[in-house]
This record gives C-alpha cells, structure tokens and sequence, in this order.
C-alpha cells in the first residue's frame, strides 16, 4: 500500500510542476510580447508626437504671418528649426522669396517624415547707416508681401475734394450729410481738416497717379492694404483723450478691432454716433452674441426696450476694468441707477457689499430679478443650515410641521429678510426691518 501511495504521490508532483513550468513559459512570452507591442506604441506614440508638434510649430507660423514684423517672424522660424535638430539657415538677400512664398515653403514640407532641409529667405532688412560705436543710426526698413503706406508722406501733396469727387461721386454724397462733412467744409479747426477727404485718407497726388495701387491712399477697412493700427491713428488725430483715454491697451485694441468696424463715417446710417448698425445696441451685438441672447431672457435689463444702451454701462474705447466698465467697480455702475442700494447701512449683507454679481446677472435671466438661481436656492448656497432646514418647503418639512407656517405663503426667503441689500433699522441685523 505504500508503494502504491508514494506512486501516486510522485505523479501527482510531476503533474504540478509540468503544469508550473508550462504556467511560467506562457507568463514568460505574454511579457516578451508585451514588451515588444509596447515597444512598437512607444516608437508609434513618438511619431505621432513629432508630428503633432510640427503641425503646431506650422499653425503657430502661420498665425503669426502678417500679424507680426518680418524681423521677429525670422527669429520664429530660427528657433523652430534649432528645435526641430534641422540646419535651416535663414539669410538676408536682395533676391529673397517673399515672406508668403516662405510660409508656404514651410507648410508644404514640415509634415515629411525625411524631410530635406529648409532655407528660409524671405525677409529682407536695409542695412541701417551706423555710428562709430556700431550702434544703428536709425531703425532698420522691412518689406513685406503687401505694400503699405509708407511712414513719411512728404512726397504726396494734396489734390483737393474736387478731385476726389471726380471718382467718388456717390461717396461724397453719402458723407455730405454727416458731421464730419459740416465741420471739415463750414468750420475746420486747422488746415488738415479743411481738406475734406485728405483730412482722413491722407494727401492724394500719388493715389491719382495710380488709382490701382491701393497703398498709395489711407483706407479703412479689414481688407485694405492700410494695417489697422495706421487705420484707428488717422481717427485718433481729432479723437483723442477723451473717452477714448484708455483705448491703448484695451480689450478692444488688443483684439485688432478698428474704428470703422463700428462706426460708418461716410454716411449717417445711425441716429448718433455714426455707428456701423442703426443704433448703438446693434452695433455691439454684431460681435457679442451671447449678450443679445441674455437680453432676450424673461428676465432682462431694459435694453431691448430703449431705456438703457450697452454704452450706459460700458465704455467701448476703454476702461480700467476688464469688462470696459465706465467706473471702477460693479457696484459703482450699479449704483448709478439703484441708488437706494448704495447705503451705507447699519447693517449690511456681506455678498452685496463684495460684488452685484453674486446674486444677479447683469444682463438678462430666466429667473426674476435677474438672479442667477432662484430663490431659495439663491440664499442656501451661503446660509445652508443657518436658522432653517435647507430641505424642499412642504407642510411636513418646516419647523412646525404639519401645522400652518407662515414659510408656505412664498418659497423665498425674503417673505420675511426683506431688506436683504441692507438695513438701517436698529433691529435689522436679519434684515428683517
């Protein structure tokens, strides 16, 4: 009976470790080829990073072009190939593509796998006149893809409007019933606006030498060849201070935004102001979407209406605040209306001294007054267990139970806070009073 027991023992033993070993192999080649697949997503991952980084190295490129001097582009486009371990020589020559032949050359062949080399020679900078001590005399000239008014127009002179109404007819109709026209043609307070149209295109002898050549005269527009800073610097040559203190720097300037997206001088299209749109309101709306959707909402400033206009609280030219407020704070802007809001109280609330904003939205809601959620909601985001049970306001959830309680004649906390901005009444600490 023994040598039968140890029989089967010794095979039940080479049974396990035959199973162990085959266990081991199979752990073994799962790693291996486990190690191989991630291997091969490693290289697969990293060729995929290489060109997604390429692809925004090119869109990077490609927003910057035009938008920025040649001279800064050149160093872009170095420091993108020193990245990219490539040899990309950028040199200075007379006979050098054009800065959007460049770009294009770029584009064309930064997604290549074995790329070639890239010679960047697009930008084109005068040797400036130096000093003994090697400094530059005076700021290096660039060309670019596009022509642009130069900076001195001393070789121009001016044609008179006469002229500029030989061509321009209906343009000089339409701007002949403006306020600009009445104070350039019945009293200009210098030379400069007694020229009329050359008051703001600039002098014109080079223009009517070669009507083609759009460079040659000052226009306003996003697809003119004038760039829009030179465009809002000819408006701002009466117009500014002012309102338009702020405008260098603002939200508005910063996003390249130009005068004449907003205002039409050449023809009285709005009641005041000569805006681009019949009215103020519409104006700002072309570009602010969400707003003309909240003042849209059941619960809304009355805008649509014609009590208030978006300048009322805003000042598009520029402001010290982010949101181009026409005062220092929310509150200040606020107050200009509802001024029984202002105090100072004996008792003030907390959240209504800080900001409006805490509770109401400034432009439109769907909830009344304007508040951001209802009440009392509203009121439990701070005072959530504070005197009353944050719960749903039923007959068997308020503090009396099912008894008749004074809280199921409103849902809001201000059927009994009803001075909840402030208080002035000695027992008014719960602005109750």
């Amino acid at each position: 009976m023994k040598g039968v027991r140890r029989s089967v023992l010794r095979y039940r033993f080479a049974v396990a470790f035959a199973v162990i070993g085959l266990l081991s192999l199979l752990s073994a080649a799962a790693v291996f080829h486990g190690f191989l697949d991630g291997w091969n997503r490693g290289e697969r991952g990293s060729s995929f990073l290489a060109s997604h980084v390429a692809d925004m190295r090119a869109e990077l490129v490609r927003v910057h072009a035009g938008n920025v001097d040649s001279r800064v582009l050149k160093r872009i486009l170095e420091m993108h190939a020193q990245s990219a371990n490539r040899d990309a020589p950028i040199e200075d020559s007379s006979d050098s593509l054009t800065l959007k032949q460049t770009i294009a050359q770029y584009l064309a062949g930064h997604g290549e796998a074995d790329r070639p080399s890239i010679t960047y020679v697009s930008f084109v900078a005068d040797t400036a006149a130096t000093d003994t001590a090697g400094a530059p005399a005076t700021p290096p000239t660039t060309s670019v893809t596009q022509p642009r008014p130069p900076e001195d127009e001393s070789d121009r002179t001016y044609v008179g409007q006469k002229t500029c109404e030989g061509c321009h007819a209906q343009e000089a109709a339409n701007w002949a019933h403006t306020i600009h026209a009445a104070v350039f043609t019945l009293n200009p307070r210098d030379p400069v606006e007694a020229q009329g149209c050359e008051a703001c295109h600039g002098p014109g002898s080079a223009h009517v030498k070669n009507p083609s050549d759009l460079s040659t005269i000052i226009s306003f527009s996003h697809k003119s060849l004038t760039p829009v800073a030179r465009q809002n610097a000819q408006c701002l040559t009466c117009h500014q201070g002012g309102q338009r203190i702020f405008w260098h720097g603002s939200i508005h300037e910063d996003n390249n935004l130009a005068c004449s997206d907003c205002h039409n001088p050449m023809s009285n299209f709005s009641a005041h102001g000569l805006t681009a749109r019949e009215s103020v309101n519409q104006t700002c709306f072309s570009c602010h979407k969400i707003q003309r959707v909240e003042f849209n909402k059941r619960s809304h400033m009355p805008l649509l209406e014609g009590k208030i206009t978006c300048v009322d609280c805003h000042n598009p030219h520029g402001s010290t605040t982010a949101p181009l407020l026409k005062a220092d704070s929310v509150n200040e802007v606020c107050y200009s209306c509802h001024a029984e809001k202002r105090g100072p109280f004996l008792f003030e609330h907390a959240p209504v001294r800080e900001n409006c904003l805490n509770c109401h939205s400034p432009h439109g809601s769907n909830f009344e007054a304007l508040l951001n959620v209802p009440r009392p909601m509203l009121c439990q985001q701070c005072h959530a267990q504070d005197g009353h049970p944050a719960i749903l306001m039923t007959r068997g959830n308020t503090v009396v139970g099912p008894m008749p309680n004074p809280m199921l004649i409103s849902t809001s906390c201000q059927t009994c806070h009803v001075n909840i901005h402030g208080s002035n009444d000695p027992s008014g600490s719960r602005f109750e009073r």
